[in-house]
């Protein structure tokens, strides 16, 4: 590529210089003349600043000199593609500025070359950390100090290709899909369950396909942290991870053995600013709270921020500290496929909405489809909608509910809250005393249990159904749950007997902010 060199350019500037002398020995006095002297001493001074200027950017070397090099010199990477366009666009920018000595055009070519220098020295620093795939023998050695935690515990990837089936939901997430996207902005995303509900089997599977689909960008990283929340833990996963990153610890002198919170933040954070993501699955953290609340608590405060999967059973204690995450819960969206078959029927059970759709199935079950996919696996949410449509009086208004995205979970929440407080009042009473006793809870209450505690309120049920007698336990379930008007969800664990937790984090937020499990 032609360049301009430093020749050519101090003969602009001679040439300069000679017409400025010119116009002051021979037409001093006139007026036209003064302009054009004017005119090329700000030219000429403007030419020497930018030449200066150029030179100073490329510290020691000729700018111009730099500029053809760049081109002359083979092409290593493919990454190298993308800053040789920029360097056709800086030719051009070389070819007007020779043709007019434009100032504009002289800075506009030192902004470019200021950047194509950017790219290629990001680039020389990608290409060597490419070659660091392992870490000499004594920096192994204080890597493996840093945590006594099993790090080997990665399910065979065959094995996770056998299960994946059973997170394929949770991979197709629209939550998720957005967590990991590697353009929207890194933050954290919870995922609750209750126990045995697969949390950890869904933590394995994401790890993976993560590692999958970001195995090959150098600055990417993915670590998995399982029962033992220590910082020092993650610190030693992403150093194996990518052993370029020993430099960080190399910098601030560690010596081996479990590190502190505050300098495994600061490990973390000079990590962080040289990976484009970093990926951080907490496992377990559940099952120690009081530690987890800090280590997530510190996490957070890292910028800039990691993206972050949190899963864990139901718990105020996880509600409260990560309040403001995008929330996935296992117990609602784990049975789309059945929920797509209920709703199906349910749709072609209402003679109202089989009209409407013509009674065609092809039709129901493009509508049940259209109904799973708004509710992103809210079980409540498929019901209300259905509801609403059977409400619908005309076709039009029919169409317009399926064109329309249903109402929030606020809204929908309110209208089961209605429902709840207008059906008669012992069964009113039943529901919110159950609502509070599950709240208290914090997770799920046997019907045992509530038996025993709402004894009196299960008595007003059966006075008013005129029974003469208690309640079977058959009769006792089937109040307590119809009662709560969607609130709760019965399940039967590994534990004997049934048991009734609240649908969603959401509908405890809502209950609490309408007074209702007071």
């Amino acid at each position: 590529m032609d360049g301009v060199s430093d020749a050519a350019s101090l003969g602009t500037l001679v040439q300069l210089a000679a017409q400025i002398i010119n116009y002051v020995r021979t037409v001093i006095d006139a007026p036209v003349q003064k302009r054009k002297l004017l005119a090329a001493l700000i030219q000429a001074r403007g030419l020497l600043s930018t030449l200066v200027e150029l030179t100073n950017e490329v510290e020691d070397e000729d700018w111009s000199y730099t500029i053809q090099s760049l081109s002359n010199g083979p092409i290593i990477y493919t990454s190298l593609e993308e800053m040789i366009l920029s360097l056709k666009k800086l030719k051009s920018h070389l070819l007007l500025a020779m043709a007019n000595d434009h100032i504009r055009l002289s800075k506009a070519i030192r902004n470019e070359l200021h950047q194509v220098q950017g790219q290629l020295a990001e680039a020389t620093i990608c290409a060597q950390r490419q070659y660091i795939v392992s870490l000499p023998k004594e920096q192994e050695l204080i890597v493996n100090s840093l945590s006594l935690g099993n790090l080997s515990d990665e399910l065979d990837g065959s094995k996770v290709m056998q299960m994946r089936a059973s997170a394929e939901w949770f991979l197709q997430h629209k939550s998720f899909k957005q967590w990991c996207s590697a353009n929207s902005i890194p933050s954290t995303l919870v995922l609750t369950g209750r126990p045995g509900s697969g949390k950890s089997l869904i933590c394995q599977v994401t790890r993976f396909f993560l590692k999958a689909w970001h195995g090959s960008p150098i600055d990417v990283c993915v670590a998995y942290l399982g029962q033992s929340l220590v910082l020092s833990n993650i610190v030693q996963q992403i150093v194996l991870e990518r052993p370029y990153l020993m430099e960080h610890v190399a910098a601030v002198g560690v010596t081996g053995g479990p590190l502190s919170s505050t300098d495994s933040i600061d490990l973390l954070s000079r990590a962080r600013r040289d990976l484009k993501q970093f990926y951080l699955i907490l496992d377990g953290l559940d099952e120690c709270e009081g530690t987890g609340r800090d280590v997530v608590k510190a996490l957070l405060s890292i910028e800039p921020p990691l993206s972050i999967m949190v899963p864990g059973r139901p718990s105020r204690t996880l509600s409260e500290t990560l309040k403001e995450c995008a929330l996935v819960c296992i117990d609602d969206a784990v049975a789309l496929r059945h929920h797509l078959e209920t709703i199906q029927q349910m749709l072609e059970d209402d003679p109202r909405i089989a009209g409407y759709l013509d009674h065609e199935p092809q039709n129901i079950a493009k509508v049940a489809k259209l109904i799973v996919e708004q509710s992103d696996g809210l079980y409540i949410y498929m019901k209300q909608m259905v509801k609403r449509l059977a409400q619908a009086e005309t076709r039009s208004m029919f169409e317009r509910l399926l064109r329309n995205r249903s109402s929030s979970l606020v809204e929908i929440y309110e209208l089961m809250l209605e429902d709840l407080m207008h059906q008669p009042a012992e069964l009113a009473t039943l529901a919110k005393r159950t609502l509070k006793k599950i709240k208290d809870a914090d997770g799920s209450v046997s019907i045992y249990e509530l038996t025993s505690a709402l004894a009196s309120e299960l008595t007003g049920v059966a006075s008013a159904r005129h029974l003469g007698r208690d309640l079977t336990d058959t009769e006792i379930s089937e109040a307590l749950h119809s009662s709560c008007k969607g609130f709760v969800s019965a399940s039967e664990l590994s534990r004997p007997g049934v048991w009734l937790h609240l649908v969603h984090q959401s509908a405890r937020d809502f209950l609490e902010t309408h007074g209702i499990s007071e």
